[in-house]
């Protein structure tokens, strides 16, 4: 599975620290803001997450959790993309999955919740792309499998409808997002949401204006399905010829020879 696994965890602590000094000064927006204690505590989060070599030992109290879910929850719309990213980097360390699991497991879906609030009209660009990665992100572990299956038609519903605010990372991280889809729900047999990934892969593929990474990622998104899932007629049905044909013709290797694959593929149907 493919993941974001880098941050900039300075610009985004800095970035919270503004918008905190923002909410502070804002009368009506001060009861949101948070107390230096709040603060030191988010640092403390980050300090653990920036210790790569040690997230094998690493724990979060609850309390960071809770913290984390406070602020998404309350702050304004404009405000969550930075701390939407803390809970990205959460995602894979292993002690904040299984607290984020736990959290869900207990009936407090901050995933969910998150993911609603970010892409509610009217969606912000920076928080797109940064609930896509975190989503994206939840394939490192396997017990989050269950969540992603129970969830994929509302999380590619929403995020097709706000395709248009995408800009070139959010594109290419939508492409991953459904990359990792198509190998989850193959391997679990899930034919209805092969369906629905494939059709949201094949407008990518389709659309001229995307950049190669993206197309790229679509492209082995539908090959994927196409060989190891159930939907390759309903692809063959939706001419996923001129697909391969057009892929063949791009002037990226790449692109070229998984064109090539997926009119194999169509051959030995």
């Amino acid at each position: 599975m493919l993941l974001f696994e880098s941050a900039q965890f300075d610009g985004i602590m800095k970035k919270i620290s503004e918008f905190n000094a923002g909410l502070l000064s804002d009368m009506e927006q001060k009861s949101l803001s948070l107390t230096d204690l709040e603060l030191s505590r988010l640092d403390a989060i980050v300090k653990i997450l920036k210790d790569a070599s040690h997230y094998h030992c690493s724990k979060f109290a609850d309390a960071d959790v809770v913290l984390l879910l406070k602020i998404l929850k309350s702050w304004p719309l404009s405000m969550m993309f930075p701390v939407i990213d803390i809970l990205r980097m959460i995602i894979l360390h292993p002690d904040g999955a299984t607290l984020l699991h736990k959290l869900i497991e207990n009936g407090n879906d901050i995933l969910m919740e998150t993911f609603k609030r970010a892409t509610a009209a009217p969606a912000q660009a920076a928080n797109l792309l940064t609930m896509i990665r975190a989503i994206t992100n939840l394939f490192k572990h396997s017990y989050f499998s269950n969540w992603l299956q129970s969830h994929y038609s509302e999380i590619l519903d929403a995020l097709s409808s706000c395709r248009s605010l995408f800009n070139k990372n959010a594109h290419l991280s939508y492409a991953t997002l459904l990359l990792n889809y198509a190998v989850l729900l193959a391997e679990i047999k899930d034919k209805e949401g092969q369906a629905q990934v494939l059709s949201a892969a094949l407008e990518i593929a389709e659309d001229g204006n995307q950049d190669g990474d993206s197309r790229f990622r679509a492209l082995v998104a539908i090959g994927s399905l196409m060989l190891d899932g159930l939907v390759k007629s309903i692809a063959i049905d939706l001419d996923v010829q001129s697909v391969a044909n057009d892929a063949k013709a791009s002037m990226e290797s790449k692109i070229v020879e998984v064109g090539a694959d997926i009119e194999l593929i169509i051959k030995e149907a």
